[in-house]
């Protein structure tokens, strides 16, 4: 007969088509409430708040200021260690150039005690 593929009789064929419109109404209607919930749950949430029967959302900037003034003071310590670490190590290559380089003091110094010594015993 019709369309339907179940019906063999027009009053089943009839039947079949209402029960698919009313399936069909249904879940039309199920996706627009959902739809409807969505877009209306903001302005409720905000409705409740107001009210007093919803506390309101936390706030994140405070975790976010104290993510970065955590980074940068881990930042200034291992700036401040490596400088310390870097002045340290450069402390000591100028101090180990100036004792290489006190060879020149010593002669000097041999000289004047030469030249003391020379002029004691000529004396």
């Amino acid at each position: 007969m019709g369309f339907s593929r179940h019906a063999t009789t027009p009053r089943k064929e009839a039947v079949d088509h209402f029960t698919q419109g009313v399936t069909s109404l249904k879940k039309a209607s199920i996706v627009a409430a959902k739809g409807t919930k969505e877009a209306a749950a903001p302005k409720v949430n905000v409705v409740l708040t107001k009210v007093g029967l919803r506390k309101p959302p936390a706030r994140k900037w405070p975790w976010v200021v104290g993510a970065i003034g955590a980074g940068l003071a881990l930042g200034g310590a291992a700036a401040y260690l490596w400088y310390r670490q870097r002045t340290e190590t450069i402390g000591e290559a100028l101090l180990a150039d100036e004792l290489l380089d006190d060879t020149e003091l010593r002669n000097n110094n041999d000289r004047a005690l030469t030249e003391e010594l020379v002029d004691s015993v000529t004396r």
